[in-house]
C-alpha cells in the first residue's frame, strides 16, 4: 500500500513544473481536507485480535473514491470575477495564469464532472485488497451484500471495490444494488427535510462567516484580479475561498498538486480551517444542533439489524450442521454488508457513533481545527469497518477500524462484546432522538 501512495506522489512531483515552473513549493496534501486522496501509509493490515477469535462478519460504510470536480458551477464565480477584471483591465499576470489553470481543469475534466476519477478507481482497488488481506479466510468464500446511493461516482465506487474482491477470489458471491430507495439511509442530508434545511440555512453559517472574516486573507484573490471597483475585502475573501475550492481538488483527478504560486501555505491553511469548520457544523452533532445524528440514525439502526440478522442466520446454520440435519435448509446469510455513500454520510455517522477524533462537543469553534480534522475523518475513499469476531464458545465481539486504523469502539477498549457495543450504540441513538 505504501508503494502505491509513494509512486502517486512522485508522479505528481514530476508533472508539477507544467504549472509552477519548478519554482514553487507544493502545499501540504492534508490541507486539501475532504478532497485529499486516501493515504494508505497509515493502514493497519494485521489483526489486533487473538487467534482464539475468528472473524465472522464485517459491516463497512464507505465514501466514494477520488473524483473530478463536482460540476462546472464550482468554477463559475471565479470565471465571472476574471471576466470582470479583464473588462476592467485589472487582471494581473497571476490572474492570467490562474485563468489558464481553470481552463486546464475544464479540459482535463471534459464531460466527467463529478465522476470517479482514475485516482479514485485505483483507490478502490487498493482498499479492496486491504480488506481482503485483513480478512482472507472470511472473505474467500463470503456472501456479500452491497448497496449504494444513485450518484454515479458512488455506484462506480461500489462496483470497482466489489469487482476487485471478485478478482481476489472467484468464490466470493456479491449482490450489489443502487438507487434512490436507499436515500433515507445513505443520503439523509437530502432525504431528511428538516436536516437538509438546516444544512442550507442553519445558524452555523454565522459561525463560519465569522471565522472567514477573521482569518482568511483577501490578498490571494486580489493578486489575480487586481483592484476591481465595487469589490471589498469581504468579496475578495469569498473569492479566495473559491480559489481554495479548486486548488484543493486537483490531485483527486490527477492534476499537479497545488503550490504556493497562487496562495501561501498560511493562506491555504486559513481556507482549510474555514472549510473544516463548515463540514463540522453542517454534518455532525454539535452544540448548535443534533439534527445530523437524528438524520443518520436509520443507517446505524440498519447496520445493527443487518449484523444481527447475519449473526443469527450463522448461528442457525451452525446448529443445523452440528446436528447433522442434511435435509434442513439454513436461512440465507451474509458474511459482509457494504454501504456506499458520501462524506456527508460518514461524518454524521462517525459523530453519532462517537468514533475517536470524529466528534467534538466544545463550543469553542475557534480552536476546532486542533481537535476535528476532516482530512483524517473523511478523505476520499474514507471508510469505517465493524469487524465481528466469534470465540470458541460462540460469544461475539466487535473491533472497529476507521480509514485502515484500529480505534477503540468504546471506553478505550479495542475489542468489546458485541452485546455491549450494540447497547452503547443504541443508547447513543436514543439520546440523539430525545428518547432518554
Amino acid at each position: 500500500m505504501k508503494r502505491h501512495f509513494l509512486i502517486y506522489i512522485l508522479l505528481l512531483s514530476v508533472s508539477l513544473p507544467l504549472f509552477a515552473g519548478g519554482k514553487s513549493t507544493i502545499l501540504p496534501s492534508n490541507l486539501a481536507g475532504s478532497m485529499m486522496p486516501y493515504d494508505f501509509s497509515y493502514t493497519d493490515s494485521k489483526p489486533i485480535w487473538p487467534d482464539s477469535l475468528t472473524p465472522v462478519y464485517v459491516a463497512r460504510v464507505a465514501r466514494h473514491g477520488a473524483r473530478y470536480i463536482s460540476s462546472p458551477k464550482k468554477l463559475e464565480k471565479l470565471q465571472e470575477a476574471i471576466s470582470k477584471a479583464t473588462a476592467a483591465g485589472t487582471l494581473t499576470k497571476d490572474g492570467q495564469r490562474f485563468n489558464a489553470l481553470l481552463k486546464s481543469v475544464e479540459d482535463t475534466t471534459g464531460s466527467k464532472w463529478g465522476r470517479l476519477s482514475e485516482v479514485g478507481c485505483q483507490e478502490e482497488v487498493s482498499l479492496a485488497k486491504d480488506l481482503y488481506t485483513l480478512l482472507p479466510d472470511m472473505l474467500k468464500k463470503a456472501r456479500v451484500n452491497a448497496i449504494s446511493t444513485y450518484v454515479p461516482r458512488v455506484v462506480m465506487t461500489m462496483y470497482q471495490f466489489c469487482h476487485e474482491l471478485t478478482a481476489l477470489s472467484s468464490d466470493i458471491n456479491i449482490t450489489a444494488s443502487e438507487g434512490k430507495q436507499y436515500s433515507y439511509l445513505l443520503r439523509c442530508f437530502t432525504a431528511d427535510s428538516l436536516y437538509s434545511s438546516y444544512r442550507d440555512k442553519g445558524n452555523w453559517s454565522k459561525v463560519s462567516e465569522k471565522l472567514m472574516d477573521s482569518i482568511v486573507s483577501p490578498e490571494p484573490a486580489r493578486r489575480i484580479l487586481g483592484n476591481i471597483s465595487g469589490f471589498d475585502d469581504h468579496k475578495y475573501k469569498k473569492l479566495t475561498l473559491e480559489m481554495y475550492d479548486v486548488l484543493q481538488s486537483l490531485t483527486a483527478f490527477g492534476m499537479p498538486a497545488p503550490t504556493d504560486e497562487f496562495m501561501s501555505e498560511a493562506d491555504y491553511h486559513a481556507c482549510w480551517e474555514v472549510d473544516n469548520l463548515e463540514h463540522y457544523l453542517r454534518n455532525t452533532d454539535t452544540p448548535l444542533s443534533s439534527l445530523a445524528g437524528k438524520a443518520i440514525s436509520p443507517l446505524l439502526a440498519r447496520i445493527i439489524a443487518d449484523a444481527d440478522a447475519s449473526l443469527g442466520a450463522r448461528l442457525i446454520d451452525q446448529t443445523i450442521r452440528h446436528a447433522d440435519m442434511n435435509q434442513a435448509e439454513a436461512p440465507d446469510r451474509y458474511d459482509a454488508n457494504f454501504y456506499f455513500g458520501h462524506a456527508e454520510t460518514l461524518m454524521p455517522l462517525l459523530s453519532l457513533m462517537r468514533v475517536e477524533g470524529c466528534y467534538d462537543d466544545s463550543a469553542d469553534f475557534s480552536t476546532l481545527s486542533s481537535r476535528w480534522k476532516d482530512y483524517e475523518i473523511v478523505p476520499l475513499g474514507a471508510n469505517i469497518d465493524i469487524i465481528f469476531l466469534q470465540s470458541p464458545t460462540g460469544r461475539v465481539y466487535a473491533a472497529l477500524r476507521h480509514n485502515g486504523r484500529f480505534v477503540a469502539p468504546m471506553a478505550s477498549t479495542m475489542i468489546v462484546p458485541w452485546a455491549d457495543y450494540k447497547a452503547y450504540l443504541t443508547t447513543l441513538m436514543m439520546k440523539v432522538m430525545g428518547d432518554i
